[in-house]
């Protein structure tokens, strides 16, 4: 009776965890790669990501300032283009969180290579008591052993 308790409790945890948890990677496909180095490289991509991912799910600027380059190229629709420095570009994003104040946010897809990655999601925003949704990219750059942000566009 306690082995069938353990077996269903075990079975009901993976239907509930496992569709979540695949669905907030399905955006990252896992290659396997020659060597620990090159796996390494690409987990600090993924994690790059997410942390860009969670400040602009929490609407969070601390969560990306660690990422820019010196110059990010910036693209905020209706308002910011151009290239700018870690401190502008930090106040620009966080404008645009004030005037957008996030949903939801979620990457749709991605895709790297040895020297960038990209990504694609859906930031979805209240506004006027409506839901809209911007698509933003993000383009990372591996330089000195670092992922870092390279160009984000919100469109």
């Amino acid at each position: 009776m306690k082995i069938t308790s353990i077996y269903i409790l075990v079975v009901v945890s993976i239907v509930l965890f496992s569709e979540s948890a695949f669905s907030q990677d399905s955006w990252w496909k896992e290659k396997k790669y020659k060597t620990e180095e090159k796996q390494r490289k690409f987990n600090e991509c993924k994690k790059v990501l997410i942390d860009i991912s969670d400040g602009l799910m929490y609407s969070n600027v601390n969560y990306i300032i660690p990422h820019f380059q010196n110059e990010v190229y910036l693209s905020i629709q209706n308002s910011e283009k151009g290239y700018y420095n870690r401190e502008q570009s930090s106040y620009i994003i966080e404008s645009f969180f004030t005037t957008y104040p996030v949903s939801s946010f979620k990457w749709k897809n991605s895709s790297r290579s040895e020297r960038y990655a990209f990504a694609l999601g859906k930031y979805k925003y209240k506004k006027g008591g409506f839901i809209n949704t911007f698509t933003i990219s993000v383009s990372l750059k591996y330089v000195d052993d670092l992922w870092q942000i390279d160009q984000i566009i919100v469109n």
